[in-house]
């Protein structure tokens, strides 16, 4: 899997986690859309599997590096080296492995509008990734790096095994394994992760024990799958 591609999307990691084969998961960035107009296109390609593998996901490691990349459309390629400073001076102060792609976009490949921003990464020792991104149009490309640092720094502070965007999708990824015990570890629930918990209930059937830890605000949540299979190869 491209490096861009990790940072645009920790899903395809997660379901790497879950059973589904390294070989045949790709994002494919065609060309990037800044707001307000958008304009971007991927590929997203992903093999079919039967079932998806319970999970035991406890330890969140301690960070180890941090990827990234800084992207820009229709605006000048030094919005992107002033990112990369920006941000290397904030994490260099914390660790030495700290490394930035850039991926300037011109031409067709720059969707509509003018914008720029970044995507990072920090992985840890036991294999869990958090992500953090934004982009701009508007607020100088110092200020980005310090919003995005910031709230990547607050992800990882908080605890769990993935930052609080992707609860939805891990807890969805659990109820959906064969019937056997998932327990997984995060930081706080989100709003959405615990909007995503009553949906999994409704619609599912699926309910997760929640063990929180108040001294750490951190929660352990376990439940068994409902053993969704994936009926395609047995009809085409």
């Amino acid at each position: 899997m491209e490096l861009e591609s990790m940072c645009v999307d920790i899903c395809l990691l997660l379901l790497k986690r879950f059973g589904v084969p390294y070989e045949g998961l790709g994002l494919k960035i065609e060309s990037r859309g800044s707001p307000p107009h958008g304009g971007g296109e991927v590929i997203l390609t992903i093999p079919v599997i039967d079932k998806l593998t319970a999970v035991n996901w406890l330890d969140e490691g301690m960070v180890k590096r941090i990827r990234g990349v800084t992207y820009s459309t229709r605006v000048s390629s030094q919005f992107e080296n002033t990112m990369i400073h920006a941000a290397r001076g904030i994490f260099n102060r914390l660790l030495p492995d700290v490394h930035i792609f850039t991926d300037h976009k011109a031409g067709p490949q720059a969707g509509k509008s003018p914008g720029y921003g970044i995507s990072l990464v920090a992985e840890t020792t036991s294999g869990s990734f958090i992500s953090a991104d934004a982009t701009e149009e508007l607020m100088p490309p110092e200020n980005v790096v310090e919003e995005i640092a910031s709230f990547l720094l607050e992800e990882i502070q908080k605890g769990g095994v993935v930052d609080s965007t992707h609860q939805g999708l891990l807890f969805l990824l659990c109820a959906l394994c064969e019937p056997d015990v998932s327990k997984v570890f995060v930081g706080k629930l989100s709003p959405y992760g615990i909007e995503t918990l009553r949906s999994i209930r409704d619609f599912l059937g699926v309910t997760f024990e929640i063990r929180p830890d108040p001294s750490t605000g951190t929660v352990i949540l376990r439940c068994v799958g409902c053993g969704y299979k994936n009926l395609t190869r047995k009809v085409s």
